[in-house]
């Protein structure tokens, strides 16, 4: 035994013998129990004092308090004193802090005694904006949260106005429409997303809280880029360049799937074909501004009930961001916020989710997005698609499902016929692996921006793409 362990040993045993135990006490402890063993006696608690503050004094209604980072030192009347275990510690309020709130209290027990002292903070409020839906026969949610007693939005009818109360609100207020690389686009900004079941629930709000995730799109995609602020979307529908434009031919496409990825990020280094993460992004901002699950009734059919794909830029001349080109219950264009035709004229083929009969993986890394399932970089899913039906059917959606580990990760989870309150299709058939979403020019009533079709082969005159931009932070702000 070297000197400084028997040095180590004999401290040990000699705290054992005041305090008579027989516990092994690790060498980070001898200071705070020779400390406590000076106070002894008919000694009573003083005060306590935070020495140093919490590392995060600052707040979103809705978060717990964490005291990492304070110190809080304990006095006692014979002038000894010692810090204390935060594990000691209790703070008033225990649970969620409310917007307003100026300090917490923090309080330590000693022999009968409490002693208290407070830590400022600061509660910012926070906006939370929510539907639910109980899985009964109306194809409307109810309006929870802030957003209960908003009245639902009006779209538009051609170049006449619309309204909603969600106008003003961020993130749907930063929808807006840019152009860049020669490519039309709308911008989707960083909001947060909390998903819950039984009953269903979508609950959206414009800053970090706990228990909400970071929007799908926008999440670290593990391409080195962190998570970001913005990300875009095509206005418009892939034209045979791949790229967003008005007045062009929109591309159909065939079985090459590889074909697309490769020609839509030959536009530049930040534009990839528009994945699942994407499209949920935007699904659930629509699904808590308008709360009704039939997109073809509150906006419009869309093209639908069409021979072939009608050209770009058949919205351009609407004034209001959302709504129909014109009567909404005949083959007309819509859009969402800028976004022409999210539903019908062509079904938009999703990168980024592949299926193997009833499993289901997702590719985060555009870079590696594929059409083979479970390939380099690809996450297998806990969830399953829904598989005991019969091959070439269309059935409806009837409940959600999610991943255990990611709740925003959304996907039909029983599924049946008979018209339910979410009108649009899903379509299985167990050789097909990709996803197609909102439905083609042939689709009829079945489309819609719930339509999930994972029963084609990637190759006809009723399904194209769409871009996306993902834009990489300047070197000066990932410094």
């Amino acid at each position: 035994m070297s000197i400084q362990e028997a040095n180590l040993k004999a401290i040990a045993d000699a705290i054992r013998e005041k305090e008579g135990s027989a516990e092994p006490i690790p060498a980070g402890d001898f200071a705070e129990r020779i400390r406590a063993m000076r106070i002894g006696g008919d000694v009573t608690l003083a005060s306590i004092a935070i020495t140093a503050p919490p590392n995060k004094v600052s707040y979103n209604t809705g978060s717990l308090f964490d005291p990492a980072g304070m110190s809080v030192w304990a006095e006692f009347s014979n002038g000894y004193g010692l810090y204390v275990n935060h594990a000691d510690l209790v703070f008033d309020p225990a649970g969620p802090l409310e917007a307003g709130t100026e300090s917490v209290t923090v309080r330590f027990s000693w022999g009968g005694e409490t002693a208290e002292t407070t830590q400022a903070v600061s509660v910012k409020n926070v906006n939370i904006y929510g539907v639910e839906w109980d899985g009964g026969p109306s194809t409307k949610l109810s309006r929870t949260d802030d957003a209960a007693g908003f009245v639902d939005p009006v779209a538009a009818v051609g170049d006449g106005s619309g309204s909603s109360p969600f106008d003003d609100i961020y993130p749907w207020s930063g929808m807006v429409r840019v152009t860049q690389d020669g490519n039309e686009l709308v911008a989707i900004p960083k909001y947060w997303v909390k998903v819950q079941h039984d009953p269903f629930r979508v609950q959206i709000v414009d800053m970090p809280v706990a228990g909400y995730q970071v929007s799908p799109a926008h999440r670290d995609r593990g391409d080195g880029q962190g998570e970001r602020d913005v990300v875009y979307i095509g206005r418009y529908e892939c034209d045979n360049e791949f790229r967003s434009r008005s007045a062009a031919t929109a591309k159909y496409m065939t079985a090459n799937t590889r074909e697309w990825m490769d020609g839509i990020h030959a536009l530049g280094d930040e534009y990839w074909i528009a994945d699942y993460p994407l499209r949920l992004t935007w699904l659930f901002l629509y699904l808590v501004e308008f709360a009704n699950w039939d997109g073809q009734e509150v906006i419009g059919n869309g093209i639908v009930n069409a021979s072939y794909a009608s050209r770009t830029g058949m919205s351009d001349s609407m004034a209001y961001h959302t709504g129909c080109v014109a009567d909404p219950g005949q083959d007309n264009a819509i859009q969402y916020r800028g976004i022409e035709n999210p539903w019908g004229n062509l079904s938009e083929y999703l990168g980024g989710i592949v299926f193997s009969g009833g499993n289901v993986c997702t590719y985060n890394n555009p870079a590696n997005f594929s059409g083979n399932y479970n390939g380099t970089g690809a996450v297998v899913r806990d969830i399953k698609r829904p598989t005991d039906l019969s091959s070439f059917g269309s059935y409806y959606i009837k409940a959600w499902g999610s991943d255990v580990s990611d709740p925003s990760f959304v996907l039909p989870a029983k599924v049946g016929t008979g018209k339910p309150p979410i009108p649009d299709f899903y379509i299985y058939r167990p050789d097909c692996t990709g996803l197609c979403a909102g439905g083609g020019y042939n689709k009829g009533v079945g489309a819609g921006p719930f339509f999930f079709d994972g029963g084609n082969n990637l190759n006809g005159f009723n399904i194209g793409a769409r871009l996306m931009k993902l834009p990489n932070p300047t070197e000066e702000e990932a410094t």
